[in-house]
C-alpha cells in the first residue's frame, strides 16, 4: 500500500497518547513527523525494484511487498570509514567518523529485525564495537507483520513468527483498512507520542500462515557430517557470485583495508563473503580454505554449526532471499533437510 492522503492528529490524541490505532491516512501523519526529527529508512521503490532506503516524502513508502536485500546495511554498512589519516602542517592528524544520525528503520519484517538482532550479539559482545554500538543506539525499528507469506519463507521453521515482535521497538500490524500499533519498548513509546493513535475498532488481524518443516538437531547433524562430501557435490555448481551473503539479512563477515583519496588515507570495513576465495588467506599467502567445497561448507556451518554453538540459535531467519537470488539455485531449505537426513544416517550407523 502507498501511503499518499493525510489527515489532522486530535488534540486529545496529541495530549493523552491514548488508543492503539492507526489509520492509513494517520500513518502519513506519523511518518512525517518522524521526518522532522529523524533519518526515515523505509521500503520505496528505486528503477522498479523494492529497497530500505533514505525517504524524504511519507508517499514515497511502499508497504507492500518484500524488499530485495534487508536493512542491515543501515546499521552494518557496506562499506564504511572508520578513521582517517592525514598529514597536515608536517603533523599526523586521525579524524573520526561523524556521529551517526538518529533514524528510523521502518516497516522492518519480524525476519530482517531479527538478522539486525543476531548481528547486534556478535557487534555488541564485550569488547563492543564502538561505532556500530553508536550507530545502534541511534536507531529505532517499526516492525511491520506480515500479512503475506512469499513462497521462499520459511521463518516459522526457525522459531519465529510472521508477527514476532521481539526484536523491534514499535510493531505494527495491518487489520482490515487500520493498523494496529503497538510499543515494545521504551524507544518505542517516546516514537508513538509523536503518532495520531485513536481508539476504534479493528478488523482482524491480517498475519501470514506459514507451515513448518523440522529443524532440531541441526547442529549435532552438521558435526556428524563435516567431512562429508556432499559439500563438495552442493559447491559444484557454486559460481562464487557472492550474491547469497550481500542479500542475507544475517551475515556480517567483514574485511578490514586502507584506500589513498589525495592527501588522505582512509581505513575502511567493507564487507566480504565467505564464499569468496580469499577470505581466510592468511600471512605467507596460505588460503585456508582452498576448495569450493570448504568454502560452501564454512557458510551453512556458521549459520547451522558455530553461531548456534555460541548464541543458542540459527544464523538465519528463514526470509528466503538466497533462494530467490541464487543463480544455480542452492536451497538452505534443501540443505537443512539434508543434513538431517544424513544426521539419522549418521546416527544409524553408529548405533549398528
Amino acid at each position: 500500500m502507498s501511503l499518499s492522503t493525510s489527515s489532522p492528529r486530535t488534540e486529545s490524541a496529541r495530549r493523552t497518547g491514548q488508543g492503539s490505532v492507526l489509520t492509513k491516512d494517520g500513518l502519513k501523519v506519523w511518518l512525517g513527523r518522524l521526518l522532522e526529527s529523524h533519518r526515515v529508512i523505509a521500503p520505496a521503490v528505486e528503477d522498479g525494484v523494492l529497497f530500505f532506503q533514505p525517504v524524504s516524502r511519507p508517499q514515497d513508502v511502499v508497504l507492500e511487498g518484500k524488499t530485495a536485500i534487508s536493512p542491515k546495511g543501515w546499521v552494518h554498512p557496506q562499506t564504511e570509514v572508520l578513521f582517517r589519516v592525514e598529514r597536515r602542517d608536517g603533523a599526523t592528524a586521525l579524524e573520526s567518523p561523524e556521529e551517526p544520525p538518529q533514524q528510523v528503520l521502518f516497516g522492518v519484517r519480524p525476519c530482517d529485525a531479527r538478522g539486525i538482532k543476531h548481528i547486534d550479539k556478535v557487534m555488541l559482545a564485550e569488547p563492543s564495537d564502538g561505532l556500530y554500538a553508536r550507530r545502534r543506539e541511534r536507531t529505532a525499528l517499526v516492525g511491520l507483520a506480515c500479512s503475506q507469506a512469499w513462497p521462499e519463507c520459511f521463518c516459522t521453521s526457525l522459531g519465529l513468527a510472521p508477527d514476532d515482535a521481539s526484536d523491534v521497538d514499535v510493531m505494527l500490524t495491518l487489520a482490515g483498512d487500520i493498523f494496529l500499533a503497538r510499543a515494545v519498548t521504551e524507544k518505542g513509546k517516546a516514537l508513538l507520542e509523536l503518532a495520531p493513535l485513536e481508539d476504534a475498532p479493528a478488523g482482524e488481524p491480517a498475519v501470514a500462515q506459514l507451515a513448518k518443516f523440522p529443524t532440531d538437531g541441526l547442529a549435532p547433524a552438521m558435526k556428524a557430517n563435516f567431512d562429508s562430501k556432499y559439500w563438495a557435490a552442493v559447491a559444484d555448481r557454486c559460481i562464487h557470485c557472492n550474491i547469497c551473503t550481500f542479500v542475507c539479512a544475517d551475515c556480517y563477515c567483514f574485511d578490514v583495508r586502507d584506500a589513498h583519496v589525495g592527501g588522505t588515507v582512509e581505513r575502511l570495513r567493507c564487507w566480504d563473503s565467505c564464499q569468496a576465495y580469499g577470505f581466510t588467506r592468511i600471512a605467507g599467502g596460505y588460503e585456508r580454505r582452498a576448495t569450493k567445497g570448504e568454502r560452501m561448507r564454512q557458510r551453512f556451518a556458521h549459520k547451522l554449526l558455530y553461531y548456534p554453538e555460541q548464541f543458542g540459535e540459527p544464523l538465519c531467519t528463514g526470509c528466503g532471499r538466497c533462494v530467490v537470488a541464487c543463480p544455480v539455485n542452492i536451497d538452505i531449505r534443501e540443505i537443512i533437510q539434508d543434513v538431517l537426513k544424513m544426521g539419522v544416517k549418521s546416527a544409524t550407523a553408529r548405533a549398528e
